[in-house]
């Protein structure tokens, strides 16, 4: 014991006499993310404020509530650091809001499924907590009590001076989407909570969608010859993973077997790149450019209710139990919504199966997980089929199987009746060489593979027979963003007006311009993204959304 002791004295004398070198390596540390995705000045602002941060706190170290204080002070950064380096690593991004509302969705399940993604980040986080409590610890013991005075009046000077210039900034360019709270964080070694603090604003937006009464003055149902209506909205599935439209590997078997029975679309478009953002476009009114309380409010599960079918939602992912976010409040409207705790997809069939035994027409939503990442844990062993050797390569395609597999056991459920399946992907995933688990989410920067996406819709039998059916494939390019216009026509519900934007009306034209959003929600044209993320980077414009949109 005596000599543990004295080890441990001779090492934190050691550390205390190179303070300066600790205090550099922190705030460095704390830096790492920020140099590659931000701008340089916003690095200087988040250095000079994190060196006056710890050597105001270091002032009071030596007491009992400053070594409390200190410590909740070194947590903090690390949690600050953590989000930020995981992110930065696995996604090459900056933190953002899209982020921020999926750490605040996600469930115990969800999260430690994602932990094996970051769990190579950790000894670099340990580390990071480590170097920053001896930081503070150092100055305490060997800078002067005048200098941490100076640090501290430095550092009330830095956080006056930059609020007060956020808060003339704020109301001379009447900017809405950023609170100041958000806005003053942003230079600070806090710089994620303000991702959180914008995520927490949204999720009550969100509220306001639930609550909202769209009223249809003309709203007609029109005999479609069907009687269950699914919707199957699909996680992360990449277009070019799938047998269906030419993988050489049988990821689609089920799929593929599907085409006498389907009307295939052949280039769909996601409109945004992240979960909380394409599945409320999807089955709204909103769109990248107006995505607004009013369009979100006019979803095709309300109006399907309204129209006089049985509604429900069925879902996989999770809502937390308390956070709100666009698709919970759009879930929300159904006359039935249920989040089930699964470990596989196909853990949803017997909600399924109770939902079909609702009398009359049924509109039916089934949220999966898909391929989200990680896709190991996806599938059951037994599902383990496709093996080429690479193991996410494998992972991957081995989840696009368990979908179809999924896909096949909802239609044969349905093959007996009048019935019909509407798939779609909510988002692709873009592929990184890089990456250890190969596919990743589109943020920063997007490529075209981050949006493309597979859809199609399946009629059974007795539907096809029942009445003619647009089948076969959809060869233009297909935003997503209008199967809102598209569910109307399959549903047999028009509001009076001309539905144009479905393609199953023959007034349908396909439109020239696809916007998307990217996961700090700035637009693009769909066009002019390079084709995949290993494409050299054409420094693509962007701009923001229409005023009033969230």
């Amino acid at each position: 014991m005596p000599f543990a002791k004295a080890a441990v004295l001779t090492i934190n004398k050691k550390l205390s006499s190179h303070f300066l070198i600790l205090l550099l390596l922190s705030v460095l540390i704390q830096l790492w993310p920020v140099f590659f995705t931000q701008p340089a000045r916003f690095a200087v602002r988040i250095a000079i404020c994190n060196s006056l941060l710890l050597l105001s706190v270091s002032a009071i170290y030596r007491c009992i509530p400053g070594k409390i204080i200190s410590f909740i002070l070194t947590a903090a950064l690390t949690l600050n650091f953590a989000i930020a380096f995981s992110t930065w690593d696995v996604y090459q991004s900056e933190f953002n809001t899209v982020f921020a509302m999926s750490i605040m969705a996600t469930h115990i399940a969800e999260a430690k499924s994602m932990s094996g993604l970051y769990g190579h980040t950790f000894p670099v986080v340990i580390a990071y907590f480590f170097i920053t409590w001896y930081a503070i610890k150092s100055l305490s013991e060997n800078v002067g009590d005048r200098a941490k005075g100076v640090g501290l009046i430095l550092l009330v000077g830095y956080m006056g001076w930059y609020s007060t210039a956020n808060w003339l900034k704020k109301r001379k360019d009447l900017e809405v989407y950023y609170p100041l709270s958000s806005r003053i964080l942003t230079n600070t070694p806090f710089y994620t909570g303000s991702e959180f603090i914008i995520a927490r604003r949204d999720s009550a937006l969100a509220e306001k969608i639930g609550q909202q009464n769209v009223h249809y003055p003309a709203l007609q149902y029109h005999e479609t010859g069907i009687e269950n209506y699914v919707v199957i909205v699909g996680e992360s599935a990449r277009r070019s993973n799938m047998q269906l439209y030419g993988f050489p590997q049988n990821t689609t078997p089920v799929e593929s077997a599907f085409k006498n029975h389907a009307l295939i679309f052949a280039h769909a478009i996601a409109p945004a790149s992240a979960t909380v953002l394409a599945v409320p476009m999807i089955l709204s009114k909103a769109d990248p450019d107006n995505f607004t309380v009013d369009k979100l409010a006019d979803n095709i599960v309300n109006i399907a209710r309204k129209a006089g079918y049985y509604t429900e939602w069925i879902s996989a992912q999770g809502n937390s139990g308390k956070s709100n976010n666009y698709i919970v409040a759009i879930a929300s409207t159904s006359q039935k919504a249920q989040w089930i705790n699964t470990q596989y997809d196909t853990e949803l069939l017997p909600a399924l199966d109770e939902a079909l035994k609702k009398p009359g027409r049924k509109f039916i939503v089934l949220h999966i997980n898909g391929s989200h990442e990680m896709a190991c844990d996806r599938y059951p062993e037994s599902a383990d089929i496709l093996d080429t050797g690479n193991k996410y390569e494998d992972c991957y395609n081995n989840a696009i199987r368990f979908t179809d597999y999924f896909i096949g056991e909802v239609a044969k459920r349905l093959q007996s009746s009048a019935s019909s399946i509407l798939y779609f992907s909510d988002h692709g995933l873009e592929k990184n060489p890089k990456l250890k688990s190969i596919y990743m989410h589109g943020s920063r920067n997007p490529s075209k593979e981050a949006y493309e996406v597979p859809q199609f819709i399946w009629y059974s039998q007795p539907a096809i027979s029942s009445q003619k059916r647009q089948l076969g494939w959809v060869p233009g390019f297909w935003s997503t963003a209008n199967n809102y216009e598209l569910m109307l026509s399959w549903l047999g519900i028009s509001t009076g007006t001309e539905n144009c934007g479905s393609v199953l009306e023959k007034c349908y034209q396909q439109p020239t311009l696809f916007p998307v959003m990217d996961g700090g929600r700035h637009i693009f044209d769909y066009d002019q993204l390079r084709d995949t993320f290993s494409s050299p980077d054409r420094h693509t414009p962007w701009r923001k959304a229409k005023a009033g949109s969230l």
